[in-house]
């Protein structure tokens, strides 16, 4: 019925799908041309049907099966190995926990590096007994997420030992304050840099803390002064914070010293008052110009 040369070529096909393979065969070594087209185009068909498909991992499927698929690489299966991983993380134990997040941050993208370090970040999943694996971490990647873990959990005496490598990528003040490294002014904001030599109970210079309450007010003044018009310096942000931290350092001549700036301040007109601020401030000490930022 196929050899009718009259019928349509996708009829003639068709009808030769009723035909085994080795009926195939023999058409496609033959000499008509046109039929032995349609018989390899349909052994072709049947042998990539044919083909083994990779089952993907159910969850009840060895999670060893699963994480050795994901760092082997293995053809078809790796995007669902890292689903099952993903997924099924948080009912692994301790040790398997450890031995997934090592293989997601080395053979994962951004997302699974993310996800390893959100873990790390929680309170309520964090144990000491993740410190070697991000010790680990951080020897073999130098991934700058996870300085912020190191700062946060690991023991002064490793921070100490790593403190250049670490200092350019966390939390400065933070780091300051796990080691009691007394902190570097040019480094942080005024307001930061009285809290951090609070917190580490740091001594300061003769009216250092008078200076770098007026530093803040100074750099207020500028990036908001116009928007934001005062007379008094404790109605600018955070002052009266910082004069509570010189009270905790118990520097009572620097904050009578504030009180007196103020009040020779307070008789300028509101208008005229910020300008006059930094005037009488950069009088008094050698800031260097004033370079505009984003104040946090």
């Amino acid at each position: 019925m196929y050899h009718d040369p009259s019928l349509n070529p996708f009829v003639r096909e068709a009808l030769m799908a009723r035909l085994d393979d080795a009926q195939l065969s023999a058409i496609a070594d033959g000499p008509d041309l046109d039929l032995s087209f349609h018989a390899a185009r349909i052994l072709k068909y049947r042998k990539r049907r044919a083909k083994p498909k990779y089952v993907t991992h159910r969850p009840n499927y060895p999670i060893e099966e699963v994480l050795d698929d994901y760092v082997s690489h293995r053809t078809g299966k790796v995007v669902e190995a890292k689903r099952q991983l993903k997924k099924r993380f948080d009912g692994l134990d301790h040790d398997m926990q450890e031995r997934v997040m090592m293989a997601l941050m080395e053979h994962g993208g951004l997302a699974e590096r993310n996800l390893v370090y959100e873990k790390l970040c929680d309170e309520d999943f964090w144990t000491d007994d993740y410190i070697p694996f991000i010790e680990q971490w951080w020897e073999e990647f130098h991934d700058g997420r996870m300085a912020r873990v190191i700062v946060k959990y690991c023991p002064r005496e490793y921070l100490l030992a790593h403190m250049e490598e670490l200092e350019g990528r966390c939390n400065y003040a933070t780091l300051c304050i796990r080691t009691g490294i007394e902190p570097k002014e040019e480094k942080l904001y005024p307001r930061t840099y009285l809290y951090v030599l609070k917190t580490i109970g740091g001594q300061m210079g003769f009216h250092l803390g008078r200076r770098m309450v007026l530093k803040h007010i100074r750099e207020f003044l500028y990036e908001e002064g116009e928007g934001r018009p005062v007379c008094s310096i404790y109605e600018i942000p955070y002052v009266r914070r910082m004069l509570s931290y010189l009270g905790e350092m118990g520097l009572a001549e620097d904050i009578l010293a504030l009180d007196a700036f103020d009040k020779r301040m307070r008789p300028i007109p509101r208008k005229d008052w910020g300008t006059a601020v930094i005037k009488a401030i950069e009088d008094e000490f050698e800031f260097p110009p004033y370079v505009y930022k984003d104040v946090k």
